[in-house]
């Protein structure tokens, strides 16, 4: 295989996957996330999907390959105008996906149509996060619904994960925050903790066994967090009520 030594660079969290041709727009996962979540949409092969946060239109490239339908969510205008027309079953809407999903799960109701594939990575704020996944956990799903959780291993991100009550919808069946781990220090950003895939299932038949909230990598992310820049950010905190 004739590699092109250019694109190797110190910023190579992400490439190469030899796969540029099939999707050549900038995409901010890692290696091991871009083949999970390309595999992952090729077995499954929505009927219509969502992706809130669309970035550079990495994941939404491969997203509209395997969907019938995509809808696009975003706060940034520009960066859907950099994307309009690139896709021709990609629907975007602008705006806060927390206004706009729930209006949106009743639009695809009423269609008839199976939501089967959801990405969140828009708002990586605790509350930004929790809010998003509490909206599209509320669906009951007429077939089965995938959620993936994208940079689950960053602390502000991870905090709104588990604090989502993943029980209050009885057709959740599992929740795994460590699908994929994530990195420490991607592509030079010093000390900080990006990344990682969690996973959601939905399925039509109601839940009649105890959920439980997986983190298998728990251990490595409080390792990892203690040596970087969000611990210390957390301790300060903590102290800014005692300032003066």
């Amino acid at each position: 295989m004739n590699v092109n030594k250019d694109i190797f660079t110190v910023l190579d969290s992400g490439i190469p996957i030899f796969m540029e041709a099939d999707f050549p727009l900038e995409w901010s996962m890692t290696r091991n996330e871009k083949f999970c979540f390309i595999k992952l949409l090729e077995i499954l092969k929505p009927e219509v999907a969502i992706e809130i946060g669309v970035d550079q239109g990495g994941s939404l490239q491969v997203m509209s390959k395997y969907a019938e339908k995509v809808y696009a969510i975003e706060i940034d205008e520009s960066k859907v105008e950099r994307l309009q027309g690139k896709f021709n079953n990609v629907e975007f809407l602008v705006g806060d996906s927390k206004t706009i999903i729930p209006k949106l799960l009743d639009t695809i109701q009423k269609d008839g149509k199976s939501l089967e594939f959801a990405l969140i990575d828009g708002d990586h704020s605790e509350k930004g996060v929790k809010a998003d996944i509490e909206n599209l956990i509320k669906y009951i799903p007429p077939k089965s619904l995938n959620i993936i959780l994208h940079d689950s291993f960053n602390p502000d991100c991870r905090k709104g994960m588990t604090s989502v009550n993943f029980t209050t919808n009885k057709h959740v069946h599992y929740v795994e925050l460590d699908y994929i781990s994530g990195t420490f220090e991607p592509d030079g950003q010093k000390n900080e903790m990006w990344g990682g895939l969690g996973h959601i299932v939905l399925l039509k038949e109601e839940r009649t066994k105890h959920l439980d909230v997986n983190q298998s990598q728990e251990r490595l992310f409080n390792i990892t967090k203690r040596y970087s820049k969000h611990y210390w950010k957390n301790k300060f905190k903590l102290l800014k009520p005692f300032k003066k």
